[in-house]
């Protein structure tokens, strides 16, 4: 992977080493920060302030080469826009009295329109920079670009890890938006020509600002290495065959092995033993350990030989169960007690109950995710541990099927993840009620996701 040797504090992007491969198209995006009449415009509200404004014009000509050579080459293209409702029930006083402290009140006639206000001729984007109709306008009340926007969302369903910044204001939201994203997880390069601010002062500083601490926020280099990165970076494929599962429900299921995570949800004690959180319940057990455990046991060996990401869920609540909802245990009041000496208090972290079986045990590096609820993305970072991964398809073995796999599924649906799960390598204590989740899972044309058998999965990750 070729990289911009020139960007600083280190050539951008950093060598992550949880990536399998790299693609600088299919997982960067470039966004266009309000380079809008208002920003840069004759008469817009930075002119109104008193501000020169071809410090903020300043920017275009490059930020344009930087633009087409995006389009070119299909990396995502997004801009920004910032306005306030027509009623200005999103602006906060204190913006609204600084502005008019600055002779630009916010909401205000100017010769724009309403200043800073959406649909007004100001809060347009900028003839040179148009977005094409294929490219999304993120419309934000603030400086940053993902308060209050649904930027986030954007970004993760559309695989996006790292992400180039040009527009204005180079010190505020730019700045705002590159820190924003940083903290996110994301992968961040300024543009240092192709982002402008009122002051060249505040400009160089913001830049400086970036390269502190090895790169703090990220780092920065210029449109014309940009550019050459982009070309220098086409991806073929050819290490990331797709394979076909071709007897999936409800249509055949097509999976990139290092794209792939196994989720093994919740092969604990606690659900399995006879003595366990299951059993004193009054539920068998040994129906989780005849079928569903020894397919999991081989999900989890093809998965390790094909270098896929592997999870391990646990329910389980912190010692002094403050992450237990008081419904829960009056629903259930054995949670924290305990039953059976050996097996410790019941759903509780590092209890010897809340440990994995031990044919499924995890081995070092695999990620393990103790969860309160019955959801593996609830009140857990395992979204943000496989999107910073690459991960795009998730394989399910578990139990109990109804409960917590399929909770967890639903979950990944909604975040944009394609979920696939084996019949045979998961259980439920009751199997109607087995039967009638794995249906709703692959009704209407995969509601929720597919389902397979674990030799079809097997078979997918020998390829």
């Amino acid at each position: 992977m070729d990289a911009i040797p020139n960007s600083r504090p280190y050539a951008w992007p950093f060598p992550d080493p949880s990536e399998i491969y790299f693609d600088a198209f299919e997982h960067t995006a470039f966004i266009l920060i309000d380079m809008q009449l208002d920003f840069c415009g004759k008469n817009g509200y930075v002119s109104k302030m008193g501000y020169d404004v071809s410090l903020t014009r300043k920017p275009i000509e490059r930020v344009e080469k930087v633009l087409r050579k995006c389009r070119e080459n299909g990396v995502l293209v997004l801009h920004t826009r910032e306005g306030h409702r027509k009623s200005l029930r999103d602006l906060p006083e204190n913006k609204r009295w600084r502005s008019a402290q600055a002779g630009a009140e916010i909401g205000k006639d100017g010769p724009l329109g309403k200043i800073l206000t959406r649909e007004a001729n100001g809060w347009n984007l900028i003839e040179e920079l148009k977005p094409l109709e294929t490219e999304d306008v993120i419309d934000k009340p603030g400086k940053g670009s993902f308060m209050g926007t649904d930027l986030d969302l954007i970004l993760r369903l559309n695989k996006i890890r790292r992400i180039i910044f040009g527009g204005i204001t180079t010190d505020v939201c730019v700045h705002t938006t590159m820190r924003e994203a940083n903290d996110l997880g994301y992968e961040c390069l300024l543009l240092e020509d192709g982002t402008g601010a009122t002051d060249e002062g505040n400009h160089a500083s913001a830049i400086k600002m970036v390269h502190m601490q090895n790169g703090v926020f990220g780092a920065t280099a210029k449109c014309e290495d940009v550019c050459t990165f982009l070309d220098a970076n086409r991806f073929d494929g050819a290490e990331n065959r797709d394979a076909i599962i071709p007897n999936a429900k409800p249509f055949p299921f097509t999976i990139r092995a290092k794209k792939t995570a196994i989720v093994m949800v919740d092969w604990q004690l606690d659900f399995t033993s006879p003595k366990g959180f299951g059993a004193a319940l009054g539920n068998d057990c040994e129906v989780l350990r005849e079928e569903a455990l020894p397919n999991a046991v081989k999900i989890l060996e093809a998965g390790r030989e094909a270098k896929c990401a592997i999870v391990h869920t646990l329910e389980a609540h912190k010692a002094d169960l403050s992450d237990c909802p008081p419904s829960k245990i009056r629903r259930c009041d054995k949670i924290g007690q305990t039953v059976d000496a050996k097996m410790g208090r019941i759903l509780v972290r590092n209890e010897p109950g809340n440990s994995i079986e031990p044919l499924v045990a995890p081995i070092e590096g695999e990620l393990i995710v103790h969860k309160p609820g019955k959801g593996a993305f609830y009140n857990t970072n395992l979204e943000f541990q496989l999107k910073r991964r690459g991960i795009e398809t998730l394989i399910f073995t578990g139990v109990t099927t109804e409960v917590c796999v399929q909770t967890s599924m639903r979950e990944a649906n909604d975040r944009g993840f394609e979920c696939i799960v084996a019949d045979d390598a998961t259980e439920s204590y009751f199997p109607e009620f087995k039967k009638a989740c794995l249906e709703m899972i692959s009704s209407q044309n995969g509601i929720v996701g597919w389902r397979c058998l674990t030799e079809d999965v097997v078979n997918a990750l020998k390829i």
